[in-house]
């Protein structure tokens, strides 16, 4: 379990009070947290603060109840986040419709566009997979040899992105 410390410790740099006001890096957390598979236990007095809010909070909520199954899946790490360059996480599951769910994360303050090897082998694909960008239009890849394929992605300044995979 995370905590989500949304009026207390850490400092002001780390306090999300008023929500309305920290909106991107709120939503950022939420996303951070789901798209993780890990329930956060929020500290403050409430969850939105204002229309806005609450729509951001269901809209995170919505995405997560979607794609539950997958997102408490197994997961493996495709790159160390260390803050320096993109993160990576793949949750698999080939007893699934979507097989996989990629959640990508950009932590620096300009756009990047990278290529990332996506090992699909724990997903049980073994010739092709139809990719899927936030829910667009599906991409079929052909696996090589190790099981994985390359997806080249870009993402804004201090973003995430998220791939469905059948």
């Amino acid at each position: 379990m995370g905590f989500c410390p949304a009026d207390q410790g850490g400092g002001k740099e780390a306090v999300l009070e008023p929500l309305k006001d920290h909106l991107k890096d709120y939503e950022q957390l939420m996303v951070q947290y789901y798209g993780a598979g890990v329930q956060a236990c929020y500290r403050g007095p409430r969850l939105y603060d204002t229309d806005s809010t609450k729509r951001t909070v269901i809209k995170v909520i919505d995405w997560y109840k979607k794609y539950r199954n997958i997102l408490n899946s197994e997961i493996i790490h495709l790159r160390r986040a260390d803050g320096r360059d993109w993160d990576g996480l793949l949750h698999v599951n080939p007893r699934l419709k979507t097989k996989g769910l990629l959640m990508l994360y950009n932590p620096l303050k300009q756009k990047i566009t990278r290529t990332v090897k996506i090992p699909l082998y724990y997903a049980g694909l073994t010739t092709t997979a139809s990719l899927r960008e936030k829910g667009g239009a599906a991409r079929v890849y052909q696996l090589d040899r190790e099981y994985a394929v390359s997806y080249t992605c870009t993402l804004q300044p201090e973003s995430y992105g998220w791939v469905t995979i059948e």
